[in-house]
């Protein structure tokens, strides 16, 4: 089981080992479904709109492309992100808090997710990835301030480039990257530094 810790003492479980073997039930996946789906996030994690039910949800986990991890706190659904995109050393990530853990735990869940990214090594030992990136539509300012707060710095603006389902239209996203250094740690950002 795949499996990773970070500050606040929260855990991320990789839904799918990397033999194919689950780490968590399906009933997982039914639990976070309903914690968002409660909570009136569904619209605003997969604004896009492929994903309205939850079995829309449960073939998304289940694809091969894409790569699932559920966090937990105190046995409770904290957060989820997962990998898709894949190019040589990077990939696109997206992040999900669950209702009560927004606010510290976003901070520390999207820093601790980001770090562990850039920090994890393939048998040999060399970095699996050198950039992790991420796309979020402009109108969603607190989600953009968050990712900057995490260690992300925005790239640039990219002309709609998001679709919101919801209001059928696209809207300009910008990018974020947060790279390693060349010395294989993570970029120390003023937030960082403070330790905000």
């Amino acid at each position: 089981m795949y499996a990773f810790e970070v500050d606040g003492d929260f855990t991320f479980y990789k839904f799918r080992d990397f033999d194919g073997t689950k780490s968590l039930a399906d009933g997982h996946l039914r639990w976070f479904w309903e914690t968002m789906r409660q909570a009136g996030q569904l619209p605003v994690i997969f604004y896009d709109g492929t994903v309205e039910g939850f079995i829309d949800f449960q073939n998304l986990v289940f694809r091969e492309d894409q790569h699932f991890f559920f966090g937990f706190k105190d046995q409770q659904p904290a957060g989820l992100f997962w990998l898709n995109g894949f190019t040589s050393k990077s990939c696109f990530v997206h992040l999900a808090i669950m209702p009560g853990f927004h606010g510290k735990g976003t901070l520390l869940m999207g820093r601790g997710v980001l770090r562990h990214l850039l920090s994890v090594t393939d048998v040999a030992g060399g970095y699996i990835f050198d950039c992790i990136k991420g796309l979020i539509p402009v109108t969603n300012p607190l989600a953009c301030r968050m990712a900057e707060r995490s260690g992300f710095k925005k790239a640039g603006i990219l002309p709609q480039a998001a679709y919101l389902a919801a209001e059928d239209k696209s809207v300009d996203a910008a990018i974020f990257c947060a790279v390693r250094n060349k010395e294989g740690e993570m970029p120390e950002t003023e937030n960082f530094k403070q330790g905000e």
